[in-house]
């Protein structure tokens, strides 16, 4: 029989990219390069080949993850968990060291969040194709007042009832 007692070292992440989520189980001190390799074997465990239109990379570190901007809105955009590489003043590329590179603790994720998902477009340029690499394809759930609720007592798709007066 299981118990109702969680693992304070694992975490449940919730990666989204368009309308997909995925679920994984992390633990606070895997590496990211880890839960990359992760997420894309349980894409590919599901037979799906193409999210939204874009075939999955071959390689894990082709995985973009993003963060939400803002933790209860995750509309308003997303920014890339991973700090990019800088260069020094001699043109050397120096890899900017943090946490946020390393591992859910040290990005301080919670159990539960939701983290973004995008794939590195490598051929993009080849195919004369314009991508913005900033831009991020989630589609949250959301519940439209106007389609219908059980608040107004209407099923989706039914007409809103209107007043009449007897004269």
């Amino acid at each position: 029989m299981a118990t109702g007692t969680s693992n304070p070292e694992l975490l449940t992440l919730r990666f989204k990219k368009h309308k997909t989520t995925i679920l994984l189980l992390v633990s606070r001190q895997e590496s990211f390069t880890s839960v990359k390799a992760r997420l894309q074997d349980a894409i590919k465990s599901t037979g799906v080949t193409q999210i939204s239109g874009q075939p999955l990379p071959q390689n894990a570190d082709d995985i973009i993850l993003g963060v939400p901007i803002d933790n209860n809105d995750p509309n308003r955009g997303w920014i890339d968990l991973e700090i990019p590489d800088i260069e020094d003043d001699g043109g050397k590329k120096a890899k900017k060291q943090s946490v946020l590179n390393a591992t859910p603790l040290g990005a301080g994720l919670k159990d539960g969040m939701v983290l973004a998902f995008k794939f590195r477009q490598q051929s993009a340029k080849d195919d004369g194709m314009d991508i913005d690499d900033n831009e991020w394809d989630v589609v949250m759930p959301a519940f439209d007042d106007d389609e219908g609720s059980q608040a107004n007592g209407g099923e989706k798709g039914d007409a809103p009832a209107e007043d009449s007066e007897d004269a």
